[in-house]
Formats: structure tokens, C-alpha cells, sequence
């Protein structure tokens, strides 16, 4: 970093600190892949760190000509809480896709969060 004083016109500058997740997400990346015709779906399990609790407000997809995503499972309190979130393919045809479901929450630290999907239609 770059400083106006004469004696010292560079400085060192290091940061430290501990990152603390908001959220796990399992699967981190959704995969959609198979024969087109065929029924795609998987599940997104949503596990909030217990120092920030939240509810679910939406869930909304870029893309809704690929993917159609809902809430099946709001999140619950306690040592276990967890959503569910439920992909379905919505692409009949072949090749790949890409899309971002976005996941809206009523947590003012984190109002929302990325879910990466990606289809692979044979």
C-alpha cells in the first residue's frame, strides 16, 4: 500500500481474522445430468450455522425455462436445523445449461445466498 509519508512511502498491509460460514449447502453445486425425456430432479440441503439463524422468504431461478426449484423442507431451530430445496430439469432437449437459484432470507446479515446449478441433457 502506497502512504504519503517520506520515510515510509510503502507499507505492508496484513489482515487476519476468522471467516465464519453463514450456511453449509449439500450438495455445494446441483448437477443435473441424463437423457432428455427423463425425469431429473435432486435435493439441496440447507444447513444454517446456529449464531445465524433464518427463514426462507423465496427461492427464485434465473433460467425458468431450465430449472424449477421449491422449497419443500423450511428451515427448523435447534442442533439439527436444516432446509430442503428440491431441483427439478425442466430442458427436453440436449446440451448443457447453466443457472443460479437464489435463495432469499430474512437474516439482515445475509439477505440471500447462490445455489450453482448445471445441467448436462444427453
Amino acid at each position: 500500500m502506497q502512504t504519503d509519508d517520506p520515510a515510509q512511502p510503502l507499507l505492508n498491509l496484513v489482515v487476519t481474522g476468522q471467516v465464519v460460514k453463514f450456511v453449509e449447502i449439500r450438495p455445494a453445486q446441483v448437477r443435473l445430468e441424463g437423457q432428455a425425456g427423463i425425469p431429473l430432479t435432486a435435493e439441496v440441503e440447507i444447513l444454517p450455522n446456529k449464531d445465524f439463524p433464518f427463514t426462507i422468504l423465496e427461492v427464485l431461478t434465473k433460467r425458468d425455462d431450465v430449472i424449477r426449484s421449491e422449497l419443500v423442507e423450511q428451515c427448523n431451530t435447534g442442533s439439527n436445523a436444516r432446509c430442503l430445496i428440491r431441483v427439478e430439469n425442466l430442458r427436453t432437449t440436449s446440451g448443457r445449461y447453466a443457472d443460479t437459484i437464489t435463495v432469499r432470507t430474512d437474516n439482515v446479515a445475509r439477505p440471500s445466498f447462490p445455489i450453482s446449478v448445471v445441467g448436462i441433457i444427453h
